[in-house]
């Protein structure tokens, strides 16, 4: 508590310090108020230009298009081209668009305008919404909206500019390597016909294996040998078993012949006529001819049969032989025709394997020739291919962008400079002037009762010393001072009477006239 109270009587000491000192409050007001006012004053009014453009990114054709053509990130572009519009290049170009290098007499000053350029001109916009505001403030109205209309050309030129440009960089570039690639795919294509007109014939198969078909042809010859192998052993077995057999068993009623089935149906079918007709009827004696004839011929077959045999068997061979002999030598004779078959089959195997093995040496490099020009020609080949599939995205993209612009800028508000100037704020600086010479004046007066106090209290004088205060004891001429000081407070209270009045003057100008002394200047100008 004590500590608060020393803190209020502190407190109360440095106002009585300050109020003592208060004609340096309103001598420092004087001396700065009215040099601000006057400044303010003198300001010329500011207009700002304004301008608002939308974006768009995405077109009618963009998903129709979508995997036809080549297509960037629009909207990255735009707001590449947003933050790169107020370099030195474009800021430049608008200037001298915009007559404002006439206004600089030499280099050093058309620079000096270019950096107030890039700080004054105020570009803001939404990535999201593709939403950009174009702002830019000057003294001269015509100069503010020329600057931001020169600046919202210069947008929308650069983006068309390096649309066509890149689209026609991209196509010579495409052009110049596809002739390269076609140059290359010809040389390739030569040497590949020139190789096949003098190596091709040396190989066992055309674009084959030379490895894979030799082993293919050894694989063919082991089975051609194993099968030769197991008819040679089946033929044995039915060698074998011919041989068990003798031929004289059976009798010729055994023997079957190619004519025994027609036989027994002819007579099959003469027991039927003979139930029907007689023996004179005409089918019945043709049934009759024909079963004749086809014993007669059956009786020949066994006869040349018999005659086989003996010339196998001797003299003493019988001529009757049963029927499993007869298959078993047919068997025999069968197995041998496909053993001699498949001996010319594993000989033509043996000598193509023969061939292949002769040329080992010289195959792999031919081999080797052939696999690189063919990967040569394929990758040259699938580059040229690419190559033309991107030069017809390219112009399908390029026509697309003439039919309708993958990016179309729409003005949402055009440029426009408002009747009533955005600045500057003379009702604020006003106040702010008024406010800063009465803080320098206070604490010019706080300073110097700092640097020479004043006791105006008994507690003061025995805070300051270790001497008791028995009294206080007035001034003998009290009645002078207090006149003086009355007068001195009606003179603090008149100049500062009369700085407000100032001040109040100034507002009510800049209220009732302020506006049309403005728009009086910019009709005039």
């Amino acid at each position: 508590m004590r500590e608060i109270q020393q803190a209020l009587e502190l407190f109360n000491t440095y106002l009585q310090g300050v109020w003592l000192r208060r004609r340096y409050i309103i001598i420092t007001a004087w001396l700065v108020c009215p040099a601000g006012w006057f400044y303010v004053y003198k300001m010329p009014p500011t207009y700002e230009a304004s301008a608002r453009l939308y974006v768009e990114s995405s077109t009618f054709l963009e998903p129709i298009l979508r995997g036809l053509t080549i297509n960037t990130n629009q909207r990255d572009e735009i707001n590449l081209m947003a933050r790169t519009l107020l370099s030195r290049t474009n800021l430049q170009k608008i200037a001298r668009q915009a007559d404002l290098d006439l206004q600089s007499r030499t280099d050093k000053e058309f620079e000096a305008l270019i950096d107030a350029l890039q700080s004054e001109i105020k570009v803001s916009g939404t990535s999201r919404e593709n939403i950009y505001s174009i702002s830019y403030t000057n003294p001269q109205p015509q100069i503010a909206l020329r600057v931001v209309q020169e600046t919202l050309n210069t947008f929308m030129e650069n983006r068309i500019g390096s649309s066509r440009a890149d689209s026609q960089a991209a196509q010579e570039f495409l052009d110049r390597e596809i002739a390269e690639y076609e140059r290359r795919l010809i040389e390739a294509e030569q040497k590949l016909s020139e190789f096949k007109k003098s190596r091709m014939n040396m190989l066992p198969g055309a674009e084959t294996n030379y490895y894979a078909q030799l082993s293919a042809e050894q694989q063919r010859l082991e089975s051609a040998q194993l099968e030769l192998r197991e008819l040679e052993t089946r033929l044995q077995a039915a060698r074998g078993q011919l041989s068990g057999i003798n031929p004289g068993d059976g009798s010729s009623s055994n023997i079957t012949t190619q004519f025994d089935e027609r036989i027994k149906a002819l007579q099959a079918q003469l027991d039927t006529a003979l139930i029907r007709f007689t023996e004179n009827h005409p089918d019945v004696l043709e049934t009759r001819r024909l079963l004749d004839n086809l014993v007669k011929q059956r009786e020949a077959e066994l006869a040349a049969l018999t005659e086989t045999a003996a010339g196998k068997a001797g003299s003493g061979f019988v001529a009757t032989q049963n029927t499993l002999y007869h298959e078993l030598q047919m068997n025999v004779a069968r197995l041998e025709t496909e053993v001699a078959s498949t001996r010319v089959r594993v000989k033509a195997f043996q000598d193509k394997v023969d061939s292949l093995e002769s040329r080992l040496n010289l195959i792999p490099e031919i081999e080797a020739e052939f696999t690189g020009l063919n990967r040569d020609y394929d990758v040259t080949r699938s580059k040229y291919e690419a190559l033309l599939a991107r030069r017809e995205a390219s112009e399908l993209a390029r026509r697309a962008d003439a039919s309708e612009q993958d990016v179309q800028f729409k003005i949402i508000e055009p440029p426009r400079v408002p009747f009533e100037p955005s600045g500057p704020n003379r009702r604020l600086l006003y106040s702010v002037v008024l406010l800063l010479g009465l803080g320098a004046g206070l604490g010019m007066a706080f300073l110097r009762s700092l640097i020479s106090p004043v006791l105006s209290r008994a507690s003061q004088l025995s805070s300051i010393c270790d001497y008791p205060v028995f009294g206080v004891i007035s001034h003998t001429d009290k009645a002078k001072i207090l006149r003086q000081v009355r007068l001195h407070f009606m003179y603090f209270t008149a100049l500062t009477a009369m700085l407000l009045m100032f001040y109040l003057v100034l507002m009510s100008n800049d209220i009732l006239f302020g506006r049309s002394a403005e728009l009086l200047m910019r009709i005039v100008r």
